[in-house]
């Protein structure tokens, strides 16, 4: 796969992201070598319960308050095609989460400025008077080397 080396965030409202038998986990820290040590654990996971994955991973991200400072909690989340007779913690598992009525940025750019992605969007609802629910699904479409492809969901508030 090759990605196109131009970068750019295009913005589209009143979308909705669905996904369907979602596995996922919590992450303690969002640093590249966790994530892929969390994906790991995934892929181990998976292939130990035989749940095959289908679809992009998705990263869902909601800042919280914790002790009077603001703490990022974020899960990795990947969707199966069968149904586990058996989740065990730290996984859990969803049949269907549904975002409705959010701002989508779609992303093209080096992974490590994806954020910029989620600035875009909250600059964009600041600019259209629309109030986000503060919570954040990146969905990893393609990658190639440093080089991604993702959309980034914000939900807005109705």
């Amino acid at each position: 796969m090759t990605l196109s080396t131009s970068k750019s965030i295009e913005i589209v409202t009143g979308k909705t992201l669905k996904l369907k038998n979602v596995l996922s986990r919590y992450v303690i820290s969002q640093d590249g070598t966790e994530m892929q040590k969390v994906m790991h654990m995934f892929n181990s996971y998976m292939k130990a319960n035989r749940l095959t994955p289908y679809g992009p991973t998705t990263i869902n991200t909601k800042s919280v308050f914790e002790n009077g400072s603001l703490v990022q909690r974020s899960r990795m989340m990947v969707q199966v095609r069968e149904t586990p007779a058996k989740v065990e913690p730290p996984y859990s598992f969803s049949e269907l989460i549904r975002v409705e009525n959010c701002v989508m940025a779609r992303y093209h750019g080096n992974a490590a400025s994806v954020q910029m992605a989620h600035g875009k969007i909250q600059v964009y609802a600041f600019e259209n008077n629309i109030k986000l629910k503060g919570e954040t699904y990146t969905v990893l479409i393609e990658q190639d080397g440093n080089d991604i492809m993702a959309d980034v969901f914000m939900e807005a508030e109705t």
